[in-house]
């Protein structure tokens, strides 16, 4: 890779799984052999730090390194699960000290002095100034949406927003997916989401209720051995890197032509 690619977890609804998902797909990426800085910009909140299971390694967050001049690579923390995972975490307090060019220089300049090839950074349920900060540093935006009308109306809201920032390449991530809610009527069907939101699809996480239960724990979605949702971040994770694998692709127990069927049915 030439160069370090950038990615924006976000949404401008909270609730929906954004930090699930830059945890784990910076973790899956990692695991797969590319360096990875998982960044947590969900400033004055810091929950990510807790989900990955690093709350009492963090010293030193993103301010210190653009604010206090504190060097890059005393600031992030090497995650054991791989020799190619780092983390970078968020303030607990945050008082709009930074500015967008500010932040978007200093995360370029850590990617290429420490030869990052993915940079995850995780952003709030809001479009105030982290969103902003992210948007200043991604050039890709994944964009995380449930199946209720507030999530799907907030994505719509969030690629508009994107597109005003200047963030071109926005992808979206379906979570908490249910094939049977939409076999009876009860949520839309895929096409209808990619229609409202108006963005393109670049994976489905199916609900899993064990994953939060390992998040509590600091454990990833890989330690779920065999489960669709693993294998939903591993095909997350092969197309960001450019590779293409089938919906569903490595999903357990189901089967995949007929549910395809199902649920892309645009009623």
């Amino acid at each position: 890779m030439n160069s370090s690619k950038i990615i924006m977890v976000t949404s401008c609804k909270g609730g929906v799984g954004k930090s699930t998902v830059s945890a784990n797909l910076g973790i899956r990426l990692a695991l797969d052999g590319f360096r990875t800085l998982i960044l947590d910009c969900d400033f004055g909140v810091r929950s990510l730090d807790l989900i990955m299971g690093l709350e009492n390694e963090v010293i030193f967050d993103i301010t210190d390194i653009i604010l206090r001049g504190i060097p890059a690579e005393k600031a992030l923390i090497r995650d054991n699960r791989s020799e190619n995972l780092y983390f970078c975490a968020a303030p607990y307090t945050y008082n709009n000290e930074l500015e967008p060019q500010a932040f978007r220089e200093t995360v370029r300049k850590i990617a290429k002095e420490m030869r990052f090839d993915y940079v995850i950074i995780d952003t709030p349920g809001d479009t105030g100034s982290p969103f902003r900060l992210a948007a200043a540093a991604a050039d890709t935006a994944l964009v995380v949406s449930t199946y209720q009308p507030a999530s799907i109306r907030a994505a719509e809201r969030t690629g508009i927003l994107l597109s005003e920032e200047g963030v071109a390449a926005r992808k979206l991530i379906i979570n908490c997916f249910d094939a049977d809610s939409i076999e009876f009527g009860i949520q839309p069907s895929l096409l209808e989401v990619i229609d409202k939101t108006c963005i393109q699809l670049i994976g489905i996480i199916p609900y899993d209720a064990e994953l939060a239960e390992k998040q509590a724990l600091g454990q990833d979605v890989f330690t779920l051995h065999r489960a669709n949702s693993a294998a939903a971040f591993a095909n997350i994770a092969k197309r960001v890197t450019g590779r293409s694998v089938p919906l569903f692709s490595g999903f357990r127990k189901i089967k995949r032509a007929s549910l395809l069927k199902r649920i892309l049915f645009d009623r």
